[in-house]
């Protein structure tokens, strides 16, 4: 256009910025706006929106921010895109209360906010489990007019399904439909799931058949949250028919959908069937994730299958999968348990020459069996190296040495570790408490037992069944 002697305008320009944002190119589509302003060209909203948008988009919120109030000096008048836009950008970051100030001062300007500007806040409340604020807000914005629509219902039903709040969400599903809002399968999911996770299965079976008989077909999420339920309730079987006629209706499972089944094959004991689910899924053209590869350790570690659960570790290497934190836990346990220490401090040991550090739940699986097999000098040089290795143990760790100390009649040791709690910024539970009670009473030191039980009581702790509350 140029070469042709043809000067670009404003809108030939904005396009161009717009193709640049579109292809995650900002940095050109500044380029752009700085060369309207040289040509003396007055940036529209739409050039300023178009930027701010994907400002948002690829994460710079505060550029979006500046980019936002420079507009405004420029005596460009946001409109009601633009102030969505910022708002939701606002609302990904976590800000509420200030896309929530924003609104304000978007109707303070005479900008009327749309059902998108109020279901964007809606949500972001809901998100930050703040669902009687979401709730004003829906209140607010149909005072004003604005009529809600299928996503301001489905973000309030959930943030109502997660505080069990059965009433209010049944309310505003005979609302959604009284005013012709038909439920989608957002809607029908986030009930179901929710429903499945309080363990009322049949009632979500129930709302199964509803959808169905509304013509609205469930999908992989729908069929996965009824066989999280079944496998909550250990009911394996039950799973695994729901897992079949997905696969006859032609849903095709995800990862999630085997992890579910695996899971609950782990818990009834059923290690052959999960093992099988699991080849199938890598079959199917599926990755196992690291649930799916924690879940089976787990379950083999469950049964004593040590062996079969380390080839598995080792395999998740030639997979691609990193063992987190959790797998190492699992596989450490389970050879604590068995007797294997040796095992368990080689595996301790490798893990600390790889990106994974071991955490307090490791030392605490190693000092609690160090303990448990006499192996109290272990167990006192694996407390010491947390220090060492700057991490704060916990009272459950705390607890654990004081219990191995009690039982080897170290008493004066054990009161010394307890009242270090304190010091260390983790005082004692009501766990602790009982634990070094029953120690001291156990070596029949009675007078310091009974001052313990004094200030246990003092501090609103109760005694359990093998302590007493004189």
């Amino acid at each position: 256009m140029e070469l042709a002697g043809l000067s670009p305008n404003i809108y030939t320009l904005s396009i161009l910025i717009n193709c640049f944002s579109h292809l995650q190119r900002v940095d050109l589509a500044f380029s752009v706006l700085a060369k309207i302003i040289k040509l003396g060209l007055q940036p529209t909203i739409v050039t300023f929106t178009t930027l701010i948008n994907w400002l948002c988009k690829v994460g710079k919120f505060a550029q979006a921010m500046e980019l936002f109030d420079d507009m405004v000096s420029r005596g460009c008048r946001p409109d009601v895109y633009t102030y969505t836009t910022i708002i939701n950008g606002l609302c990904k970051i976590g800000e509420t209360a200030a896309a929530a100030g924003l609104l304000k001062k978007m109707e303070e300007a005479g900008c009327q906010p749309n059902v998108v500007t109020y279901s964007t806040i809606i949500d972001s409340h809901r998100k930050d489990r703040r669902v009687n604020d979401a709730l004003d807000i829906f209140s607010y914005m149909k005072v004003k007019g604005i009529s809600p629509d299928i996503i301001t219902y489905n973000s309030l039903i959930q943030g109502l399904c997660n505080f069990s709040q059965w009433k209010e969400a049944s309310a505003l599903l005979n609302e959604m439909r009284s005013l012709n809002i038909m439920p989608d399968i957002v809607t029908f999911n986030v009930l179901v799931d929710t429903i499945c996770k309080e363990g009322k299965v049949s009632e979500a079976q129930g709302v199964l058949k509803t959808m169905t008989e509304m013509g609205v077909e469930p999908d992989v999420v729908t069929y996965s949250s009824l066989m999280y339920g079944y496998s909550l309730q250990s009911e394996v079987v039950e799973a695994r028919k729901l897992f079949e006629a997905m696969i006859t209706k032609g849903c095709k499972p995800d990862v999630f959908s085997y992890n579910i089944l695996i899971n609950g094959y782990c818990k009834v004991k059923r290690i052959d069937e999960a093992k099988q689910l699991f080849n199938e899924m890598i079959h199917q053209g599926l990755t196992p994730n690291n649930v799916s590869y924690n879940t089976l350790i787990h379950g083999l570690c469950q049964l004593g299958s040590l062996r079969e659960a380390h080839n598995l570790f080792k395999n998740m290497h030639t997979n691609g999968n990193l063992p987190n934190l959790f797998t190492y836990s699992i596989l450490l346990n389970g050879f604590c348990k068995q007797g294997y220490f040796g095992k368990a401090f080689r595996l301790f040991r490798a893990m600390e020459s790889t990106y994974s550090k071991p955490n307090l739940v490791m030392y605490n699986i190693l000092i609690d069996a160090m303990c448990k097999s006499g192996n109290l000098g272990d167990a006192r040089k694996l407390f010491s190296e947390l220090f060492v290795k700057g991490l704060q143990p916990n009272a459950q760790i705390y607890t654990t040495i004081i219990n191995g100390l009690c039982k080897e009649g170290l008493l004066d040791e054990a009161l010394e570790a307890f009242r270090n709690m304190e010091e260390d910024g983790c005082p004692p539970d009501e766990i602790s408490y009982n634990v070094i009670i029953r120690g001291f009473l156990h070596h029949k030191d009675e007078s310091r037992a009974v001052q313990l039980i004094g200030e246990m009581r003092d501090k609103g702790f109760i005694a359990d069944v093998g302590t007493p509350a004189w």
